[in-house]
Formats: structure tokens, sequence, C-alpha cells
């Protein structure tokens, strides 16, 4: 059976073999996500086999003890310019709650943009490095697009995150990290040593940038696998949405979304799909109404 989600209305399905787990990037809110891979999504839909209702999560930048247990909350901008080691806390809580509310077959796969990207790698670290023996076999993938994983020079940055938020500490902390990760060489280490510690346990972790991004630079962004160099991992789109410098853009090349698609896989359903109560309890108000004569 379904479980109701940590979001008012939905609900975790336990069919198919891979749930996708969303993290947008900064200033986002609980929904934003969906909104914003929605072309990515429609292609996994087409092309994969993935529902769209039932396969595709939401990571959260937010969460709390509940009943002496962590569980995942709505989030709102101002949880994504948290410091980043916060955020990693509350998505790898969140990805933790997912796998115990999945049945022990089902995979989860991270896709992460911008700042998403980020904290859903330190996030997943996290979670894995916490429980081995929990998260074997667990977790698919975690795929980044254009995220500045090392860091950011964070005045170009900064500047550019002002300029479209209008706000004026529009990356908060996170920000702050970023530009201070980008200038500790221990720290680099550490990223490559998380990407290395995820892909021996069998997890494969894709990042993608586009070298025409204004904002995150193919040095910020990638954490090539053994075998890659970092040509492989740029891919150069057409900039769609006015007002970004390029930086969204990504989400919606039809030739990342492919790339996408070969790390994670196609979706697998269940034999026998599972029906959602909602639909159950609309067919059971109109068989009501039509015995009582009030519809045909």
């Amino acid at each position: 059976m379904p479980v109701p989600s940590w979001r008012v209305g939905q609900f975790v399905w336990p069919g198919g073999r891979t749930k996708l787990v969303l993290l947008g990037g900064v200033g986002t809110r609980t929904g934003d996500a969906e909104r914003s891979f929605g072309g990515l999504l429609r292609f996994l839909s087409d092309r994969g086999g993935y529902d769209l209702r039932r396969d595709v999560l939401e990571g959260t930048y937010a969460g709390a003890e509940i009943g002496g247990a962590w569980r995942p909350t709505p989030y709102a901008a101002a949880d994504t310019r948290r410091p980043l080691i916060d955020s990693a806390e509350a998505v790898a809580g969140c990805l933790d709650w997912y796998r115990q509310a999945l049945p022990a077959d089902v995979r989860l796969c991270v896709l992460g943009y911008s700042l998403g990207g980020v904290v859903g790698l330190d996030a997943a670290t996290l979670a894995v490095a916490r429980d081995r023996h929990g998260w074997h076999g667990r977790l698919g993938a975690v795929v980044t697009l254009a995220s500045p994983l090392r860091g950011t020079s964070a005045g170009d940055l900064m500047n550019w995150a002002w300029l479209v938020t209008a706000e004026p500490d529009p990356l908060g902390t996170a920000g702050r990290d970023l530009d201070a990760r980008w200038r500790d060489a221990d720290e680099q280490t550490r990223l490559q040593r998380r990407a290395a510690f995820l892909r021996a346990a069998g997890t494969r972790v894709l990042t993608l940038v586009d070298p025409g991004d204004a904002v995150v630079q193919p040095e910020e962004a990638l954490l090539p696998a053994p075998g890659e160099s970092a040509a492989d991992l740029q891919m150069t789109v057409r900039v769609s949405r006015p007002g970004t410098l390029g930086h969204g853009a990504i989400l919606d090349e039809p030739r990342v979304w492919q790339r996408v698609l070969a790390a994670i896989g196609p979706q697998n359903a269940a034999a026998a799909p599972m029906r959602d109560p909602i639909e159950d309890e609309l067919k059971a108000l109109k068989e009501r109404l039509r015995r009582e004569g009030r519809i045909r």
C-alpha cells in the first residue's frame, strides 16, 4: 500500500524498481523542483517508462525530529540559503526516510540541479556512510546538473543571484560556504573521495555542465569517473530561459535527458499497477451518486 508522504496530499508508492528524488536550486521551495525538471521528467516518462505521479519524489532542505524519528518537512526559499552541512543533513534524512518507506528492492536516484546537486552529493555520501548495510544496492545514481560541486568564486555567482532574485543576500550562508570550498584544497580532496566512495558502493555518479553557462563553470562542476574526461561531461546547450545567463538551460536539453536516462536506466514497473486512493474515492462517489439517481 502507498505511504502518506511528508508532502500534504501526496503518497509514496511502492511499485516500480526506481524512484527519482529531485533537488532544486537556491531560492526554490517545495514543489518547484518538479516544475524545473518538467522537460526531463516528460522525456523519462515517454522513453524510460517512469510514472510521473508515482516514481517522482522531491527532496527537501528541511526536516525535524518528530516522535523520536527524523521526518522531512516542506521547505521555503530561506532553507536553501542555510549552511551546506545543514542542508546536507536535511536531505540525508529525507533520503533515509524514503528508503525506509519503500520496499527493500526499490532503489533511489538523486537528480540535483545547481545547489541541489551540491547538497545531493553531500547528502547521499552522509546517508550511505551512516548505514552502509541499509543502503546496500539502494542508491542507483547521483546526477548533478550545472552544480558547483567544487565550490565557486562567489563574486560572479553573487552578482548573478542578486540580479535574478533582487534580494540583498540571495545565496546566504550557502554562497559563502561555496566560496570557502573553492579555496580549500583539503575539501577538494574530500570531494573526490565522496564521489569515489559512492562509486565503490555501486552508485553511478554523473556530473554534467554546459560550458556556456556563465554562472557555473566546468572546473567548478565536474567530478569525472575513472575513464571519463572533463570533455565527456560538458554539453553545450541552447539558452532557452531568458535572464538566466545560461544557468538552467541544461535542464531543457534533450541530449542531456538522454545522458540522464542512460545513467539511471529505464523503469521496470511492477506487474500489477496499484490504484491511487484518490481515484478509488472518486469512483466510489460516482457509484453512490448513480445509485441515488443523481448522475447517469
